[in-house]
């Protein structure tokens, strides 16, 4: 009985997402936890313009773009949001990266006025779905006129930060800052009503949206057009580490691993684990799951780095120890 009340409660958690308005923690500490690196010095934007994949000098004030961190090689080794503010530029992170990014960033300027640095008392929740707004003013939050600005444009409220984000494949927002002033506006939003999602089914909503995350789909592996980081790269701009690897990859038109969402069949979902090998009809070692969760409803989903010669709607089979099972490719995580 009380297996089938938690599979209700968490269906209804993410009808909630889609038709109402849920919480999500953010917090550095948790699975999918983001982390604050704080860019300062006069030459904040021209460096970070040419060393990351981003927009950097093209964001006014209160713009924000995603961006990556690669080697010169072009592999990824950092998934950044980049926030220009009047003063600095703010950089959200994996969770575990920000001591590690900001010493990385640091190591690159050698002659520029720049600085990074990881700041520690910094929390993240998010307000998602289609109310995501009515119910952070009803918890005395106003986005005003974020929420008609472009994803990822940022607003001061207050000691708050507002960020107009997309995550777990619902429009919403961020509300940032301080750890006692974020737990503050996380206390109304929950006696007004606004239900938080569990770690494990916040993850198992990314996974059925196709979203990357950093350690699962996101590794030194891959180019970041194979882990859909594709619009993570800003191809006007000029020089940035490990552009030239990038650029060549897209006037030849090739990569070999493209991420994918797959429907696992329903009888063995909770079977699948990531590292999972997949093979196909076309091509015997056809890529790896990466993620996988089991929605409340039953649905097996996982993401998967899969070759490209595999195609979209083709049935894939996962080797799972010695179980052999099927699943379908669903859709190709946005560029």
């Amino acid at each position: 009985m009380g297996d089938t009340q938690d599979r209700d409660q968490d269906r209804d958690l993410l009808q909630a997402l889609a038709g109402d308005a849920v919480r999500v923690d953010f917090g550095a500490g948790q699975p999918l936890g983001r982390a604050l690196v704080v860019a300062t010095g006069a030459d904040r934007i021209r460096f970070l313009n040419g060393l990351v994949t981003g927009p950097v000098a093209g964001l006014p004030v209160g713009g924000g773009a995603r961006s990556a961190l690669l080697t010169p090689k072009g592999q990824v080794v950092g998934d950044l949001r980049l926030f220009v503010r009047a003063d600095d530029v703010w950089i959200v992170v994996p969770g575990s990266q920000a001591e590690a990014l900001a010493a990385t960033l640091s190591r690159y300027a050698i002659m520029d006025d720049f600085a990074a640095r990881a700041r520690g008392d910094f929390r993240i929740v998010a307000v998602l779905g289609p109310a995501a707004a009515t119910r952070l003013a009803a918890a005395g939050v106003d986005v005003g006129e974020l929420a008609a600005r472009p994803p990822l444009s940022h607003a001061a409220a207050g000691d708050l930060w507002l960020v107009r984000a997309r995550e777990l494949g619902a429009d919403g927002f961020w509300v940032a800052g301080a750890p006692a002033d974020v737990a503050a506006i996380d206390a109304r939003l929950a006696a007004a009503g606004v239900r938080a999602l569990s770690p494990a089914l916040a993850d198992a909503a990314r996974v059925a949206a196709l979203e990357p995350l950093w350690g699962a789909e996101i590794t030194t592996d891959y180019f970041p057009m194979e882990v859909g980081l594709g619009g993570a790269i800003d191809y006007g701009k000029g020089c940035y580490l490990g552009q030239e690897p990038v650029v060549r990859i897209r006037d030849r038109g090739h990569i070999n691993w493209r991420l994918v969402g797959l429907d696992v069949d329903a009888a063995h979902a909770a079977d699948v684990t990531a590292g999972d090998a997949l093979e196909a009809d076309v091509k015997a070692r056809a890529g790896r799951v990466t993620s996988a969760a089991s929605l409340p409803d039953g649905r097996g989903v996982a993401l998967a780095l899969l070759h490209v010669s595999v195609p979209v709607g083709a049935g894939v089979r996962v080797k799972h120890g010695e179980a052999v099972i099927p699943a379908r490719v669903r859709a190709e995580a946005s560029p």
